[in-house]
């Protein structure tokens, strides 16, 4: 029977366990369970990140349970299977939330004052130009036809028997409608009577006053004073005499021209 020798000292090496073999795999699960810790971490702040992007944009947020499957988190947030490190998730910048601009209601309420105010300018301003231009036709018109009446008591009052048949004429061209008809029916004897009297009248218009208007009428008063000369002429007929005169106006064309005259 053989004796056993001595057993090779390599095949006892290759069944007792090394000890670096050991430390390794004990450094290599530690190194897991960090970088497992790691991603954990990770995975709190991204949720957290994303809650509060959720809220700022008044929306419910959509925060995925602790147990996710790291490796699809992973693939989100890093190019490599390495987590992306916690500074530069939180140093990430939040986007810009989009808000519609609305103006404050101050402003608002100053803007539509504002324009109410420059309505109000540009009425009153249109209102009070319509007044003014109404004012100087007003104006106007009381002057034209102060100055109608005027001139139709001078011609109606004034005689001379020199220029009887002139005299006549002009208070005729001066006049129209009814009062005009009945001025020139009377005519021949008026003018009769003046070359017989040889009388010669004169009038001064002291005032003029206009009653009532409207574009193409009016009714104006007068006070004329008339004096009366000639050899003929009544020593009480020679002195001054004051008259008021009702004169109502027509227009008759262009032109205003009496149609009618009382005496006050």
């Amino acid at each position: 029977m053989d004796e056993e020798g001595p057993m090779p000292a390599g095949n006892r090496e290759s069944e007792a366990p090394d000890a670096d073999d050991l430390n390794s795999a004990e450094a290599a699960e530690a190194a897991a369970a960090a970088a497992e810790a790691r991603a954990e971490a990770a995975r709190a702040r991204a949720n957290e990140l994303r809650r509060k992007l959720a809220e700022s944009r008044d929306e419910a947020p959509e925060v995925p349970e602790t147990g996710t499957d790291p490796e699809s988190f992973e693939a989100d947030t890093t190019e490599d299977t390495e987590p992306a490190p916690v500074d530069d998730i939180e140093s990430a910048p939040a986007p810009e939330k989009k808000r519609r601009r609305r103006l404050p209601i101050g402003k608002t309420i100053a803007a539509a004052v504002a324009v109410l105010a420059i309505i109000g300018l540009a009425s009153v301003t249109g209102f009070m130009l319509w007044k003014h231009r109404d004012a100087e036709a007003q104006r106007h018109r009381t002057a034209e036809f102060s100055a109608a009446a005027r001139q139709g008591v001078v011609n109606l009052m004034s005689m001379d028997f020199n220029q009887a048949k002139e005299s006549v004429q002009r208070v005729i061209d001066d006049s129209t409608g009814k009062f005009k008809s009945n001025f020139q029916d009377g005519a021949d004897d008026l003018i009769k009577a003046m070359q017989q009297s040889k009388v010669v009248t004169k009038v001064t218009v002291n005032d003029t006053a206009v009653e009532s208007m409207d574009k193409d009428s009016a009714t104006v008063l007068v006070a004329a004073t008339s004096q009366r000369t000639g050899p003929d002429a009544p020593k009480e007929d020679q002195q001054p005499r004051v008259w008021r005169v009702v004169v109502s106006l027509q227009r008759d064309g262009d032109q205003l021209k009496v149609s009618d005259v009382e005496f006050a």
